[in-house]
């Protein structure tokens, strides 16, 4: 525990360069859904509930009907439908738990006390379950899509918070401290 500071160059480069490869997979993720289902809670709802295509419009009159906005009236809006979410927990789930292994592996190898690790174990493997949940959650039960939806986005943000922890402690442990220099020449 707590060694990767102190190891050999090519291992604390090859722990960088996974972390850094990871946070450009997580930007284009966060692109992704941005483009498809949007970063609240009625924007996921809207996107995976099983009423995706209207969404939970509030402000239309007792008929059902809505105002069209013009603008917007030409907008493919994307649906994630029972088989692509299927298929998303598929590929998605598995991806996920290798995600939280590694980067708790690399928990282990940074200088940390143990309730540290804990916490950043627990969120790492706690997060992808919480996501999934809510996004099933909201297209099972999509009448109360916003409350599922939000918890799909805390348990994204979760596992971003766990991963910009991680690459900043293991920046800092292994690129700018200078114990770790002291402890390599000993």
């Amino acid at each position: 525990m707590g060694k990767l500071p102190c190891s050999a160059l090519e291992v604390r480069l090859a722990v960088t360069l996974f972390l850094l490869l990871l946070g450009l997979a997580n930007l284009f993720g966060a692109w992704e859904v941005r483009n498809f289902a949007a970063f609240t809670p009625a924007g996921v709802a809207s996107a995976v509930g099983v009423s995706g295509h209207q969404g939970n419009h509030a402000s239309g009159s007792a008929s059902g009907e809505s105002p069209v906005d013009l603008e917007t009236l030409n907008e493919k809006k994307h649906h994630i439908d029972r088989e692509l979410l299927v298929q998303d927990s598929h590929v998605h789930i598995p991806v996920y738990a290798i995600t939280a292994a590694l980067l708790v592996l690399i928990v282990f190898g940074l200088r940390l006390g143990s309730g540290s690790r804990v916490a950043l174990v627990l969120f790492a493997f706690a997060a992808p379950p919480l996501e999934f949940v809510g996004l099933w959650g909201t297209h099972l039960w999509s009448g109360s899509g916003r409350v599922w939806g939000a918890f799909a986005l805390l348990g994204g943000a979760m596992m971003g918070l766990v991963y910009l922890a991680v690459l900043s402690l293991t920046l800092k442990q292994c690129w700018f401290s200078n114990s770790k220099k002291g402890e390599q020449d000993a």
